[in-house]
């Protein structure tokens, strides 16, 4: 083989490797990018529903302690006996924070109980999401969670809400 046919060989094979990468990073990044506040919802992947928290961003009393969010955490804490439902007031105050420390240090143990909801601690409530028919219907212990077929966007109600509360990081419309 001459020098003209390799190099245009290695030319050629760099080429597809640049482009193998760039469709690489983009599938990664377009997975990952609905992830965190950013979107400015608790959303999901639409693949499996299990693990549909496991990107999303933080909750604390500093952080969208006055959102949707909040209220959709304070939900999961209700449903695993940490809160009564008339708790679920989308407001992550002292009562939600000491809820969120026994919870993390029931499921992730005493050393990861910081009171801070992030994608660790969303993670471990994703993974605990139930569906008895391939996840349309998505279920947080026996209460319904519903999705946005649009948006992506998760949403909730409970018997204290004034209907359906968007799980909004910046948004606590329907809250009490």
């Amino acid at each position: 083989m001459d020098n003209k046919v390799t190099r245009t060989a290695r030319h050629g094979a760099r080429a597809f490797a640049a482009a193998a990468l760039a469709v690489g990073a983009l599938a990664t990044s377009t997975v990952g990018a609905h992830a965190s506040t950013s979107v400015g919802f608790v959303d999901t992947s639409w693949g499996n529903y299990d693990n549909d928290w496991a990107d999303e961003g933080l909750i604390s009393t500093t952080q969208h302690s006055h959102s949707g969010a909040a209220g959709l955490w304070q939900l999961v804490l209700w449903q695993d006996g940490f809160l009564s439902e008339a708790d679920v007031d989308c407001q992550f105050g002292p009562r939600t924070q000491a809820a969120t420390k026994a919870w993390q240090a029931k499921y992730l143990g005493a050393s990861q109980a910081d009171g801070i909801v992030g994608p660790k601690t969303f993670g471990e409530a994703s993974s605990h999401l139930n569906s008895t028919d391939n996840g349309f219907s998505i279920q947080y212990g026996w209460k319904y969670l519903g999705r946005d077929r649009n948006t992506g966007r998760y949403f909730f109600d409970t018997g204290y809400t004034h209907g359906f509360v968007n799980a909004d990081y910046n948004s606590a419309t329907n809250c009490r």
